[in-house]
């Protein structure tokens, strides 16, 4: 199957990087990013010959669409992967949460989006026991302050995170709430919200913690089939501290699922 990947930064990257040491039934078509430039200069580091395309061109050649693009982009890439009847595999869940409706286009045209787990774990738990009754969903997001200082909640609501002493809790409500608020910093827990109780009853934290070196999540569940607790401590990617590096690995993952004859997990 023909990959074709739209965002490369340091997601879009970390999968160019795995499909090109080779993942059995793929290979990589191509690339589309708004910055021509920056792509070039990553694809230049991977020593690998990388075709630059229009989204239309990528999306009408490829078989699988990974979008690794800001949330603001979306839209216009589920769409005409759907139009286009392309698999789409993403991991911008706030991107899920604000066009719903595509579900049932999806539907229509035979075809899927899939939310890549993303830097969170615990989501195979959590589906299953939405098949019975969760009672509460709670999500706390611990982040160094480098990793939320440039999220737009932050910057108009004029929060601070210089200097912090000690953790400062920035945020609480829904998750849905907190998708739209932090839309590149918190795509899990817009992935915890689908994938359970749902967004607007899964309840959200984000503290700023000045002793962390890595992006932290704890999920706390509550459900009349099992009680659990999930944390995970993500290591930040170089260049995008609010990303953990894990989430590449994850989209990668899901990628060998596609066609794997042997599939761990629901």
């Amino acid at each position: 199957m023909k990959v074709g990947i739209v965002g490369f930064g340091s997601i879009g990257t970390e999968v160019a990087r795995a499909i090109i040491k080779g993942i059995d039934n793929f290979s990589l078509y191509g690339v589309s990013s708004r910055s021509r430039e920056n792509a070039l200069k990553r694809i230049s580091n991977l020593d690998h010959e990388i075709k630059i395309y229009d989204l239309d061109q990528l999306i009408e050649n490829s078989d699988v669409i990974i979008d690794c693009a800001p949330k603001e982009a979306f839209r216009q890439i589920a769409s005409e992967c759907i139009n286009k009847r392309k698999i789409l595999i993403t991991v911008s869940g706030s991107g899920i949460l604000d066009n719903l409706d595509l579900e049932a286009l999806a539907k229509k045209n035979k075809t899927q989006i899939i939310l890549a787990t993303g830097a969170i774990l615990g989501l195979d738990a959590l589906r299953a026991a939405s098949e019975s009754k969760i009672n509460q969903v709670k999500m706390i997001t611990r982040k160094p302050p480098n990793a939320l200082s440039t999220a737009p909640f932050v910057i108009d609501n004029k929060i601070n995170l210089e200097n912090l002493s000690e953790p400062k809790l920035i945020f609480k409500g829904s998750a849905s709430e907190g998708a739209r608020a932090f839309p590149a910093n918190v795509n899990v827990a817009a992935a915890v919200g689908l994938a359970g109780i749902g967004a607007d009853k899964t309840k959200l934290e984000i503290w700023a913690d000045p002793n962390l070196d890595r992006n932290t999540h704890k999920v706390e569940v509550d459900a009349d089939s099992a009680i659990f607790q999930m944390s995970i401590q993500n290591v930040q990617t170089p260049e995008n501290p609010g990303t953990g590096k894990i989430t590449g690995l994850s989209v990668v993952a899901c990628l060998r699922g596609l066609k794997s004859p042997f599939k761990i997990g629901t």
